[in-house]
This record gives C-alpha cells, structure tokens and sequence, in this order.
C-alpha cells in the first residue's frame, strides 16, 4: 500500500476546500476584538473617572479657601474633606476613594488629593495592580467676605437658641457679604436668607443661599470694648410731635419721644442721645438726617411703624464715625422697624444687649443705602420684610468701623 498515493487527493481537496476557513478566522479573532472592546471600555470609563476626581478636588479646594476667608481652625481642613468625600459617592460604586486635605496657613492656600483604586478587568494584570488614580488641586484666598450681619448672641447653657431668625416671607438679602449666627441660623417658612457667605456657630436650616456652614467658631462683638456713654445734662425734654417740621440739635435728649401724624424731625449733624422710656415714630411723619448718630438710652420701646420715613445716615467723624443708630449696653430690648419707607439707614446698626426686629408688608429696609452693617443680640425679621444689606463701601463717605465690612472679598482661585 501506498500510504502518500491514498492521502494525496484527500490532501488536493483540503488545500482547495475554503467552507471553513471564515469560521476558523472568527474563532480566533472573536476573543481578540471582544478583549479589545472590553479595553476601550475600560479605559474610557478610567478617563472620565480621572475626569471627575479633577472637578471634585476642585470644587472642594475652591470651597475650603472660602471657608478659610472666615474660618483659620483646623475645622476647616475637616470640613473641606467630608466635602470632597461627599462629592465622590457616585464613584465608591466601583471605586475606592480616598481624600485628603491640608492648608498652609502663610499662603492661605488649601490643597486637596483625592486618590482611586479598582481592580481591572484583566484580574489586575492589566495594569498590574489595577487602576491607580490620583487628582490634587489648590486654591488661594487673600482675604474673607466682609462681615455686614452679626447676630451676636451665642448658644446659651440652656440649650441652643437662633441668634438670626428669619421667619414668614421675609428676607435677609446681603448678596456680597458675610451673615453670622452666633447660635442658630433659621429661615422658616417661605422665609429666604441670600448672602454672599452664611455660617451659625450652631446649626442652620430653611432656605440659606448659599448653604450655610455650621458648627462654626463665634464671631466676637467687634465693638465689644467700644464706650457708649451720654452727658449727664439734658439738652431738650419730652418731645411730641404730629404736626410741622422741628429742627432737633445734637445733644441729650431725655423723656419720651413721640413723632406721628404728618410731622418732619430733621436731626442736625453730631451725636444724638435720647434718654428715656420710649421712641415712636409712626403715621406718616418724617425722620431725617445727614452726618447722625441716634444713641438710644434707658429704653424700654423703640417703634418706627406705619408709613413713617427714616433717611439716616452715619457719622462721618469723631468717636461715633461709621454708625448710624446705637443702643447703650443697658437697653435689653427690642428695636423695632416696621414701617414701608425705611429705604436709607446707612452706616452700622449696633444693638449690644438688643434686639432688631424687621416686620412690614413687601417693604424693604435700607435698600437705598450703599452700605449697611448691622450688629445686634438677636436679629428677626417678619411678615414678607426684606432686610437689604448693601456692600458697596467706596460710595459714600461715611467710614465703616474697624472689624466689619472691607477688605472686600478677592476671587477665590486655583493656584494649580
């Protein structure tokens, strides 16, 4: 038998025969492009995971140097990573993150890493280990948002209690400032509180745009060592007014003091101090004055209600210069401005031992005034008020009061 002579047209018909030969490619290529799509897959779902560390850390070190503005504790560089930890839930579904977050002082600089890690498809061989990523971003901050609202009084042994309390529709609109609770920061109801920085050394809730920060160390009364005093004499008594228009000298103004009906009380420039029981201004009277400071002493009432007209503003010169309305350390009450045409108050409000009450119909508070800052025990507004606290400190030229308002907050940016 010849074995070559048997096999050799088998041989012929297999060399010619190409059924096969598509199916014989496939199967070898089939695990080839299915480990290729497999890899595509993979490392474009490794880059958008890159991708997004880099928007997280980002975000985070832009928000921690706006804290550090306000906040030098340690606190700060903790709060900064629970963040940068809260953005990446979305990537512990596959990914173990880690963050972490340090500042240099001197700099005012925040920094913070995120690092990744998840097995690869390959069983870690490919990359061997795994994937590794890492992501680190810095942001620079020279100087804090301008404190403009202080609400003074602090969490109380007897349990926690709001310090700023906004309430029914009303609003605290301080768009380009800071707004501090010493306690709790409440907005209630359909209340709105806007500013350009909120924090509560206890806790925060309802509407605070943007979302306040909590748990933050007190502010200290900036004008906590400032004297408030009054001449012991008395310059004029009792006043009551309800009709025409009285010229009101600097000076001590003692009894109670009541301006209704359609009267006009224009207030010379210099220090006014009323020493007595009450302040009423209501109907449609008129309380007016350029370069004055209204010192309130002994007081137990303070109304502006109705439709009367308060234009104040500050003291541009001598003990008093930056301020337009103050309470001495004796008056523990209320201070009440309810009226519609409250539209210029400018200059700081500091209520010591007091508190400011904002209530009215859709009206507005010194919302025509360039700047306002107000300092009080205990800050309320009511009804749909809007308490409107302007910032813009180079327009006029009554002075802002060491420990308050400027330096104006500089751009928080990236370093790297």
């Amino acid at each position: 038998m010849n074995l070559r002579a048997d096999l050799a047209p088998s041989l012929a018909r297999f060399r010619h025969c190409r059924r096969g030969t598509v199916t014989v490619l496939l199967a070898l290529l089939l695990p080839v492009l299915a480990m290729g799509s497999v890899g595509v897959a993979e490392v474009t779902e490794v880059m958008l995971a890159k991708s997004k560390l880099q928007e997280i850390v980002d975000a985070a070190a832009l928000q921690g140097a706006g804290e550090f503005g306000v906040d030098q504790s340690a606190a700060t560089a903790e709060r900064t990573r629970l963040y940068a930890d809260g953005m990446a839930a979305g990537l512990r579904l596959r990914w173990t993150v880690a963050s972490t977050t340090s500042i240099d002082a001197p700099t005012r600089a925040v920094t913070v890493q995120q690092t990744a890690h998840r097995a690869s498809f390959f069983g870690s061989l490919l990359p061997p280990g795994g994937w590794n990523l890492q992501a680190s971003a810095t942001a620079i901050r020279t100087a804090r948002k301008p404190l403009c609202v202080l609400g003074a009084q602090g969490i109380e042994p007897s349990g926690s209690q709001d310090s700023i309390a906004v309430q029914g529709r009303s609003q605290i609109t301080a768009s380009n400032c800071l707004v501090q609770s010493n306690a709790n920061l409440t907005a209630a109801g359909s209340a709105l509180v806007s500013a350009g920085e909120a924090r509560a050394a206890g806790s925060a809730s309802g509407p605070i745009r943007p979302e306040a920060v909590t748990d933050a160390p007190p502010v200290q009364d900036p004008f906590a060592g400032m004297a408030i005093g009054a001449p012991v004499l008395c310059d004029s008594f009792a006043l009551s007014l309800g009709s025409g228009t009285f010229y009101l000298q600097p000076g001590v103004h003692c009894g109670a003091v009541s301006v209704l009906g359609s009267a006009s009380l224009v207030l010379a420039p210099g220090e006014h101090y009323f020493v007595g029981s009450s302040l009423t201004i209501g109907g449609r009277s008129t309380i007016t004055g350029s370069d004055v400071v209204v010192i309130l002493r002994n007081l137990v009432s303070a109304r502006i209600t109705e439709q009367a007209v308060l234009q104040l503003e500050g003291r541009k010169t001598g003990p008093y210069a930056g301020f337009v309305l103050i309470t001495d350390r004796s008056v523990v009450g209320d201070v009440e401005i309810a009226t519609s045409n409250a539209r210029k108050l400018l200059g700081t409000v500091y209520l010591p031992n007091a508190s400011l009450t904002v209530n009215g119909t859709d009206n507005k508070i010194a919302d025509q005034s360039p700047w306002t800052v107000v300092v009080a025990r205990k800050i309320r507004t009511q009804g749909s008020a809007n308490l409107v606290i302007n910032a813009n400190y180079g327009a006029s030229s009554v002075p802002v009061p060491a420990g308050v308002g400027p330096a104006k907050d500089q751009p928080v940016r990236l370093a790297q």
